[in-house]
């Protein structure tokens, strides 16, 4: 790395320690029921409060208003083999992004009626996220949510960044589905041990002709999870969840592929994917298998993905990964039944150094394996591992530090000039939500 590289580096890693020092103390005066702070206006008909984020709500809270985000910097080292190198010139060296900057705002109506909005202004900026509204205590059906939302598939992306291991979704993740717009029904049976949704989606780019051109861009996607294990408040549990979901495509128009990330949002290199594919339909199947016992936690999903192709030569792919974790400040990983996912870590002693308090720490690893190689397809996209060990801090329940180390390798693709190669990331990220 040259001069001015070193010298740009300290200077992004001076400013982001200095925010880090200047927002976290702030972050912290606001975490703590003891110090919430309330207002009264209008001789008590609304309260202004701070608890988890900025909320108003009138004096029967039959109508409440709150004001969240997710703001998140990222920087990383990155380096590659020379067989990576010679396919991805330059070779890539130091990078830094603002990874997230989410703010949301969400309605709630006599604490049945719900509606969100959540707009993204870094990274595809400008892209509209959460839109949704939502009922509750619906007979038999449990909550109707229609808008624009995750379809409930894979445990691991309907936890989001907050729950997640990594910085980053596992390889194995690019099978599951992000938000789409459609109509959900969700619920939860016999004391939350159980929770189902199922719903039907519309592929954002197919907005054009879905429902009417053979139902090209339709989704009918569903989950359902089931703890048969569960005590101590859901510090000791198992659970086993199984989502499907059976994709109309159009094979002319709308052509479908897949093509894992390394693991790093900053890192431009793909190491597999399988190129485009005409295929008139996709049935995705994930099997899940997670558990809790006091500080030791563990989280593992397999990922099948089956196309009906146009030239009949039908294609399979598969990934998993296995995620595993211990909290080393004694606290337990949080599992929220409603939607069966992990969430974010609250520390028992918020970090604040005049009481001699330094939050939660939780050390965790991973290993992802996605497969795009089918012969009988003709389809060479690679087999993809990654092996990620992550150290998490949690200064409060609102601020995390994280610092992963990522082993990237690919073998056996021939779909482009890569056929085989390694990657090794070194990054780390500072994230606020609320």
């Amino acid at each position: 790395m040259n001069k001015a590289n070193v010298i740009g580096t300290g200077i992004v890693y001076f400013i982001v320690i200095m925010v880090t020092f200047l927002l976290v103390p702030t972050v912290y005066a606001a975490q703590t029921e003891e110090q919430v702070k309330t207002t009264d206006i209008a001789d008590e008909i609304i309260t202004m409060s701070w608890l988890d984020r900025l909320k108003w709500e009138n004096e029967d809270k039959s109508v409440q208003i709150k004001i969240g985000g997710f703001y998140s910097f990222d920087w990383a080292q990155i380096s590659e083999d020379s067989r990576v190198g010679s396919v991805y010139d330059p070779v890539q060296n130091h990078k830094e992004e603002v990874r997230w900057a989410e703010p949301n705002i969400g309605l709630k109506l006599y604490d049945r009626f719900e509606f969100r909005f959540q707009y993204e202004i870094a990274g595809k900026r400008g892209q509209i996220l959460d839109l949704w509204g939502q009922v509750k205590d619906v007979p038999y059906l449990g909550k109707i949510k229609v808008g624009n939302f995750k379809e409930p598939f894979s445990m691991t992306v309907l936890g989001g960044r907050t729950g997640s291991t990594m910085m980053e979704y596992p390889p194995s993740a690019v099978f599951a589905q992000a938000r789409n717009l459609g109509i959900q029904f969700e619920n939860t049976y016999f004391d939350n041990r159980i929770n189902a949704a199922a719903g039907i989606f519309n592929k954002c780019n197919y907005l054009d002709n879905a429902f009417t051109d053979n139902n090209d861009g339709v989704d009918l996607t569903g989950r359902i999870g089931w703890r048969p294990y569960l005590e101590d408040d859901g510090k000791k549990l198992i659970h086993v969840g199984l989502g499907y979901s059976h994709q109309f495509l159009d094979a002319d128009a709308q052509k479908t592929s897949f093509s894992p990330t390394t693991g790093s949002n900053l890192s431009l290199i793909k190491l597999s994917g399988t190129g485009s594919i005409a295929a008139y339909s996709q049935d995705l199947v994930n099997l899940e298998l997670a558990g809790i016992w006091d500080q030791f936690w563990l989280q593992s999903e397999y990922t099948s993905a089956y196309l009906n192709t146009k030239d009949r030569n039908n294609a399979y792919f598969s990934g998993y990964h296995v995620d595993v974790g211990y909290i080393l400040t004694g606290e337990s990983k949080p599992f929220k039944s409603a939607n069966a996912v992990f969430g974010a870590i609250t520390p028992k002693e918020p970090f604040n150094p005049l009481n001699g308090t330094w939050g939660a720490l939780e050390i965790a690893a991973q290993y992802s394996h996605a497969d795009l190689n089918d012969y009988h397809a003709d389809v060479r996209g690679g087999v993809q591992d990654n092996i990620g060990v992550a150290l998490n801090w949690y200064l409060n329940a609102h601020t995390r530090v994280a610092g992963n180390y990522i082993h990237a390798d690919v073998s056996g693709r021939d779909n482009s000039s890569l056929s085989n190669g390694e990657m090794d990331i070194y990054q780390c990220r500072i994230m606020f939500y609320f």
